[in-house]
């Protein structure tokens, strides 16, 4: 059984699991703070499970006092009961949560019968809520008499209203909201050095390994030119037409690629060696010049492990939402985009414009000259009003910024500017080429005496 198999979804398993750990401490601490605190303003109150009332009072009046909890699910101790019920033992994973929602039921109760000197009659009850939560209420009967409790500090408590939260439900959304995505922006670029360090650690050799098993249509069996398209050839025919000293360690890829049919102008750099290009991109390039700057470009991000680490930030992220919102398939899909947005705008930016770096060194290794290095970003400056550029622009420098980084980097090194070639002649070189070749195979291949 292939390891690299188990190596995506061992990553996807951790992340969710060191996730689940992290939170659910982080609140389990927190609750244990608050349930100390106030314990420690409950005056003394004589509390018993029997139902008559002590003889040694006189009791002014009596009511009925309850609290109530709603224990919210913790998919660590989950993960750990379930193993512990298939292994056998004492299930310890659950026994924690439920003490605390005992002392908090508890607490809210005598919160709610604050002034009372007994509180009989107490009883503890569950109800199931579903998607995890179970609600634990504790009830009795409060007596007021003519001893009063003693200790605490009983005004600091609420007067009414313990088990029902007064606050407006759009406060609470609000606040809410905002700790979620303060907790999920911390982990998520906390998790960011770690897939950083991981990325570093994969070789070109077993990322090919690793992604051949998702797409071997495309990495372990190879396309032949049969199966491609004439602008596919003339693409990959012109990515294998670089120095390879120019390439930096992307030399090691055996490159393909695939043409998508998308009108954004936009190219992507997959795991393994896959490059795609949208229709849109190559409707947008007048020259070879500008196609090669955006083709080296992405292979830029091979040579930063850009590619990788966008892939380990993109399942934190999926992890996360996962975690959150596994019951709602819809809600998953859209949170799952907005972690990586968030902790990943600066950080993509710096990757991109790296990337620019090595499109102007490659464009440069082959033609020798910077001519129309900078252009392509010029023209999507140009369509930045265009809705459909959105997208593109919003994990992407400015193109304008681009272009003068691009320009200031051919001033400063001086780099010579020359004619460049336009794209529909050099594609027209490229299919006269293989006629002739294909001509010379022909007649090759002929049989003596065929005329």
């Amino acid at each position: 059984f292939p390891m690299q198999e188990l190596f995506v979804p061992g990553i996807m398993l951790m992340i969710l699991i060191g996730i689940a750990f992290v939170t659910g401490r982080l609140a389990e601490a927190a609750h244990e703070r608050a349930l100390r605190r106030d314990e420690q303003l409950l005056p003394n109150q004589h509390l018993s499970t029997e139902d008559h009332a002590p003889e040694d009072i006189v009791l002014r009046y009596s009511r009925m006092v309850t609290g109530k909890v709603v224990i919210g699910e913790d998919r660590f101790r989950n993960l750990l009961a379930r193993l512990r019920i298939f292994v056998g033992g004492r299930l310890g994973a659950h026994e924690a949560t439920i003490t605390r929602a005992k002392r908090e039921a508890m607490l809210r109760m005598r919160t709610d019968a604050k002034g009372a000197s007994h509180i009989t009659g107490i009883r503890m009850t569950t109800a199931q809520l579903g998607r995890g939560m179970v609600e634990m209420m504790v009830s009795g009967t409060a007596l007021y008499t003519d001893k009063r409790p003693s200790g605490g500090f009983p005004s600091a408590l609420p007067d009414d209203g313990i088990n029902i939260s007064h606050k407006n439900l759009l406060v609470e959304f609000t606040s809410a909201s905002a700790a979620f995505l303060f907790i999920c922006w911390g982990i998520y670029a906390a998790s960011g050095f770690a897939v950083e360090w991981a990325t570093r650690q994969i070789s070109i050799k077993d990322e090919i390994a690793i992604w051949s098993e998702l797409e071997g249509d495309y990495i372990t069996e190879r396309r032949s030119d049969d199966q491609r398209s004439l602008p596919e050839r003339y693409i990959l025919d012109l990515i294998n037409s670089i120095p390879k000293s120019a390439l930096g360690p992307a030399a090691a890829y055996d490159f393909e690629v695939v043409i998508i049919p998308d009108d954004t102008p936009n190219a992507a750099a997959l795991p393994g060696g896959l490059i795609l290009v949208h229709t849109g991109m190559l409707e947008l390039v007048d020259t070879e010049n500008e196609l090669l700057s955006i083709l080296g470009h992405e292979i830029g991000h091979y040579n930063g492990r850009d590619h990788l680490e966008g892939l380990g930030r993109q399942a934190v992220g999926v992890a996360l939402s996962a975690m959150m919102f596994q019951a709602d398939a819809v809600l998953t899909t859209w949170i799952a985009g907005w972690p990586k947005m968030l902790a990943d705008l600066d950080y993509s930016r710096s990757q991109e414009l790296d990337a620019d770096k090595w499109g102007l060194d490659i464009v440069m290794a082959k033609y020798g000259h910077a001519t129309d290095v900078a252009t392509t970003f010029a023209k999507l400056a140009m369509m930045q009003e265009d809705e459909s550029m959105l997208d593109y622009l919003g994990t992407h420098p400015h193109p304008m910024d681009r272009v003068r980084r691009l320009n200031k980097m051919v001033a400063d090194r001086n780099l010579p500017l020359g004619e460049p070639i336009p794209l529909q002649t050099a594609f027209e070189r490229y299919v006269d080429a293989l006629e002739a070749q294909s001509a010379i195979y022909d007649e090759y291949e002929a049989p003596e005496g065929s005329e």
